[in-house]
């Protein structure tokens, strides 16, 4: 991982919007417009549905539109659509602007969110008292260049091409708001990092949310909490596992998570992989002892990994089941809502602890791009927990991976003999993804199979799947 070390200043920014100061719309002859004339122009819509607000200026011949939102962000924009996720009461600023200037005065406008926007699970309780970061007051970094940070303000590596520019930031109440202008392909190449001071012990196990909204779809965001100072003493990390799309919330979590010693805890965010023009809100941070009940009901099934990140073995090494193993590959090749299979199967080359995957026609749905591995030595015990872990890269987009691995006994329950099961992977053209799980529960498997499936991908796509390994928990 490159090292987080440059400190960005806040900017102010929006979403969507033509930024602006207000130094810019001074008037020329103070013959202003006079805003209360244009008070029936400004037009707010709110789509209670999809919490969407539409901001629209109703055109007159020399006046154009000034939207003061939040109090500090500007848009002279005639119309534009802002996402809403919290319920609650807002008021946008107006004001006219004309080539004399703008009006002196303002007009008001508020609306209503009705209902907080949330497809699943919403995190933890923000506003309980267990919320360790509830009105926390954030202590400044230890400077790297001479200059005092802020409270609040986080640490930046934004690194398009691995070339360093700068990233924008705005934190109010506790809410990040970062603008990335330029598109990065490689994970790593978008760090923030929120330096806390807050203490953590092994005795004590954790429950960990966040919210995060990214305005365009990012696959494979990383979620990290660690020592601020040592990247390997974890409490819980989700790298490259985090699938954001556009404008759609996802609480990241993790719950009762075995804590470790920490004394300056790290909050690491990386949206490597995004597209240019990207705006992400982090909101609703929440870690609290797990022995405090706040009254979430958590999920049966997370959608997010709720243990952290175990100790690996080595590739090459005994401990991994995976070393060694003996199989044969077995194919299902087809496409089109009449599954026809196609003639030939995909190709596989394998080199060292990677093998590449070759399929050069195209398939449109889930399943029907099987590559499976049929083991004969691999197997699992019901007494037992497991590890398991491998990293994936194609050559093109690809909507919806599954990695699954589960039995080849040869009973007809095979397939739900499972020890680890994701699907629904999106892949980022040419950025490497961890694809991982821990602590997984055994069963008596003889032999195992591990099935991927690259169900939906284009024409000449190559996918490299190394480094796979399964392990007892470490």
């Amino acid at each position: 991982m490159k090292s987080i070390y440059k400190y960005v200043a806040m900017l102010v920014v929006g979403l969507g919007l033509a930024a602006c100061s207000a130094e810019d719309f001074q008037g020329a002859t103070g013959n202003v417009p006079v805003v209360t004339d244009y008070e029936d122009n400004f037009v707010v819509t709110v789509d209670q549905a999809t919490n969407n607000v539409t901001f629209e200026f109703v055109s007159v011949p020399g006046i154009t539109p000034v939207w003061i939102i939040d109090g500090s962000t500007y848009s002279t924009e005639y119309s534009f659509t802002r996402f809403y996720r919290k319920a609650g009461t807002y008021t946008v600023e107006c004001k006219a602007r004309s080539r004399e200037g703008v009006s002196d005065g303002a007009i008001t406008k508020t609306f209503e969110i009705e209902e907080t926007q949330m497809a699943g699970f919403g995190g933890f309780d923000a506003e309980s008292d267990f919320n360790l970061f509830k009105g926390f007051e954030w202590p400044s970094t230890p400077s790297t260049t001479g200059v005092d940070y802020p409270a609040a303000n986080p640490d930046f590596y934004y690194a398009p091409g691995w070339a360093e520019i700068d990233a924008t930031c705005q934190v109010n109440n506790g809410t990040y708001t970062v603008t990335l202008p330029t598109a990065t392909t490689d994970k790593w190449q978008a760090q923030m990092a929120i330096h806390t001071g807050l203490a953590l012990n092994a005795d004590t196990h954790y429950d960990f949310s966040v919210i995060l909204t990214s305005t365009t779809d990012i696959p494979a965001a990383t979620v990290k909490l660690c020592q601020s100072d040592d990247d390997n003493i974890i409490l819980m990390n989700q790298e490259g596992t985090v699938s954001l799309q556009a404008n759609e919330p996802l609480a990241v979590w993790g719950s009762d998570l075995p804590g470790v010693d920490i004394s300056n805890l790290k909050l690491v965010f990386d949206f490597g992989g995004n597209p240019a023009n990207t705006e992400i809100v982090i909101e609703s941070i929440v870690l609290k002892d797990h022995a405090n009940d706040d009254g979430t009901e958590i999920p049966d099934t997370p959608s997010q990994p709720s243990v952290p990140q175990p100790t690996w073995v080595a590739v090459d090494s005994e401990d991994n089941l995976w070393n060694g193993v003996d199989y044969t590959m077995s194919y299902y090749y087809a496409s089109g809502d009449a599954w026809t299979a196609y003639p030939s199967n995909p190709t596989m080359t394998e080199e060292g602890s990677a093998y590449t995957f070759s399929l050069p026609e195209p398939t449109d749905l889930q399943w029907q791009a099987q590559c499976t591995f049929l083991t004969t030595n691999v197997s699992t015990a019901a007494d037992q927990t497991y590890d398991f872990s491998l990293h994936m890269t194609s050559t093109t987009d690809l909507p919806s991976v599954t990695v699954k691995l589960c039995s080849n006994d040869g009973t007809e329950d095979d397939d739900n003999i499972i020890i680890f099961l994701q699907d629904k992977i999106a892949l980022t053209a040419g950025l490497e993804t961890h694809i991982w799980g821990a602590e997984l529960p055994g069963q008596d498997i003889g032999k195992a199979k591990l099935v991927l499936d690259f169900g939906g991908n284009p024409a000449n796509t190559e996918v490299t799947v190394e480094d796979i390994i399964l392990q007892v928990h470490q």
